[in-house]
């Protein structure tokens, strides 16, 4: 993903503001609305992102981090969008480390680099920045290079895609995209949305 890690970092900060971007637009009614991911509201998808942030912070600064079968909406505090900014900017701040894209991490789903894990959370972001729009009522299109880039990230990994789950995204089955779709379309389909 990139050619190197200022690119690499460089879409991890893109996706994480298109994700509290539309975060920002969430309404008081809005909450408990549900999102293209199966079984979640609108809390539960935030709580996701904010659960997954924490957890890549934790195991790039060696404090270990294991992946939440369960989402927790606790985590939200009494305020979402500052909590999910300190986790955001944590787990920003622990991949920009030196050495951390390079070092290899154990992972539920094997052991991949900070750079692959890295990845995961740029995906999770950009994609449920889609979701929190859908379910909120907005159109909204996914930036083409960045998407773009999470395509050719995810095909040699197209096996932890349809593996249980573990890598802490949450996708569903591939969907067929309509043909001469943007990469945007494309990435969305893949993850099993409907554009």
């Amino acid at each position: 993903m990139g050619v190197g890690a200022f690119d690499l970092l460089d879409d991890y900060r893109q996706a994480a503001a298109l994700f509290g971007e539309h975060l920002s637009l969430v309404g008081d009614d809005d909450w408990a609305s549900p999102t293209p991911c199966d079984d979640w509201d609108v809390r539960s998808l935030v709580s996701h992102l904010i659960v997954g942030e924490s957890l890549a912070s934790a195991q790039f600064r060696g404090e270990g981090g294991a992946p939440v079968a369960e989402v927790d909406t606790s985590v939200l505090g009494p305020s979402p969008m500052a909590t999910w900014r300190g986790t955001a900017i944590g787990a920003l701040d622990a991949a920009a480390a030196d050495g951390v894209l390079d070092a290899v991490y154990a992972h539920p789903d094997g052991d991949f680099t900070g750079s692959v894990i890295v990845g995961f959370r740029i995906t999770d972001n950009l994609v449920h920045a889609w979701d929190l729009a859908r379910a909120c009522g907005a159109d909204i299109e996914l930036p083409e290079g960045l998407a773009a880039r999470c395509l050719d990230f995810w095909l040699p990994l197209v096996d932890v895609l349809t593996g249980t789950g573990a890598s802490g995204t949450s996708f569903a089955e591939p969907v067929l995209p309509p043909d001469d779709s943007p990469a945007g379309v494309r990435l969305l389909a893949l993850l099993g949305r409907s554009a």
